[in-house]
């Protein structure tokens, strides 16, 4: 888990660090800026001061002075606060106070020059300049109020734009590394698996060819000779006892197919005996076998005829005696349905039988070596059918059909198709 969450956690730094970087940068650019704008705002009064020396009735000199510099506005006032000159075109009336700080003019009639931030309306703030204009003998006669809003600010309104277009591509580039970095860890994730599911595989390949060649031979000779003690015996054999026998060469052939399952595990890429197959037959004799081994048990067959398979024919009657072994174990008594039909280059087969189902944990593992719900079983024939099946171009799936019981299907490619 904590090899899954690292890359999200890296991405995770990665985020914050990007929008920290961006937010100081993008501050002391403003700062920057800040300090670029007043210092513009301010040389110009300063020039525009010496310059209207004298001369307090300017308006034309206002309005190209604002004209110039992208001011809101510009006009001149007495110690009063009366506006002599304003680049509107009108004067004679007291300035309107909350857009003129007195404090400030005067400050500018003892002959100090200020920039800063005046007033806001909304979310516009405004910055504002006061600049001493001097008369011919020195002394300071009015003061040039410089008003700079939206138009002069442009560039500040630009700057914030910039920042949250770069925070929004810091948000979008840790967005892009977080999910390839989910990706990351999926994809590690499937190969870890698939590493350990190949590991396990490999040993379970050489623990299942030894232990075939191990079984084979005695069952074998168990198996002969129980054939021949009946043979001997006759009609002489007393009917349990027979009986008696009869079970013990159903445990050899239970034993057999195990041993079968084995040698397939173990010889994973052992060649196909491939011929042209009339599945119909395939199914029909699996479906004796299973009545012949589970007793209590009837195999329902619906299976369409002439289904031709390019396939194993041995190989094919081992899936299929998995799957009805399986289905016959699982419920003991009553009826199994095995249907097969054909379509779209494919035969389809149903095995469903009225069992207990399947849990929902075991359904993600159902086709692992040794994954088993039944008391003594191996687990080993659900793993060997799908493999099988694969080997033939076709499928294995468990299916939920909303049934009680369970349900399997196995798609084979049609000759020819």
């Amino acid at each position: 888990m904590s090899r899954a969450l690292a890359p999200l956690l890296a991405a995770a730094i990665g985020l914050a660090g990007s929008v920290a970087a961006t937010l100081f940068l993008f501050r002391a650019g403003e700062t920057a800026l800040n300090g670029v704008l007043d210092e513009r705002l301010r040389g110009a009064g300063e020039s525009a001061a010496l310059g209207l020396g004298g001369n307090r009735t300017a308006v034309d000199r206002l309005q190209a002075l604002q004209k110039a510099n992208a001011l809101d506005g510009a006009s001149l006032v007495d110690r009063s606060v009366t506006v002599i000159a304003d680049s509107s075109g009108r004067a004679g009336h007291r300035a309107d106070l909350l857009r003129i700080d007195a404090d400030r003019v005067q400050l500018a009639f003892r002959g100090a020059a200020s920039v800063g931030h005046g007033y806001s309306l909304g979310k516009l703030d405004v910055t504002t300049g006061y600049f001493p204009v001097r008369s011919a003998d020195g002394s300071v006669d009015s003061v040039l109020v410089f008003e700079a809003g939206q138009s002069f600010l442009a560039t500040r309104a630009d700057l914030t734009r910039a920042r949250g277009a770069a925070i929004l591509l810091s948000l979008l580039s840790a967005l892009a590394l977080g999910v390839v970095a989910a990706r990351w860890s999926a994809a590690e994730r499937v190969r870890q698996k698939a590493a350990e599911q190949a590991a396990r595989g490999e040993s379970i390949a050489t623990m299942a060819a030894m232990v075939a060649h191990e079984i084979r031979n005695p069952l074998g000779v168990i198996r002969g000779t129980v054939e021949l003690m009946r043979e001997e015996a006759g009609s002489g054999l007393a009917a349990r006892h027979g009986e008696r026998l009869e079970d013990l060469l159903g445990e050899v052939e239970r034993m057999r197919r195990l041993t079968e399952d084995f040698l397939s595990l173990g010889k994973p890429d052992a060649p196909l005996a491939t011929a042209r197959v009339d599945l119909g037959e395939v199914l029909t004799e699996a479906a004796r076998a299973a009545e012949a081994t589970f007793r209590q048990v009837q195999v329902r067959c619906r299976v369409a005829a002439r289904t031709p398979v390019v396939g194993d024919p041995g190989r094919l009657r081992q899936v299929f005696a998995n799957l009805l072994a399986n289905a016959g174990q699982a419920q003991e008594r009553g009826e199994i349905e095995l249907t097969s039909d054909a379509g779209n280059g494919f035969a389809q087969v149903r095995v469903h039988d009225s069992g207990p189902g399947l849990p929902q944990v075991v359904r993600e593992r159902l086709f692992d070596p040794f994954v088993t719900t039944k008391p003594g079983g191996t687990g080993l024939g659900l793993a060997v059918a799908r493999m099988l099946v694969e080997r033939h171009g076709g499928t294995l799936a468990f299916v939920d059909d909303g049934r009680p019981g369970t349900t399997f299907e196995v798609r084979l490619p049609l000759a020819g198709a």
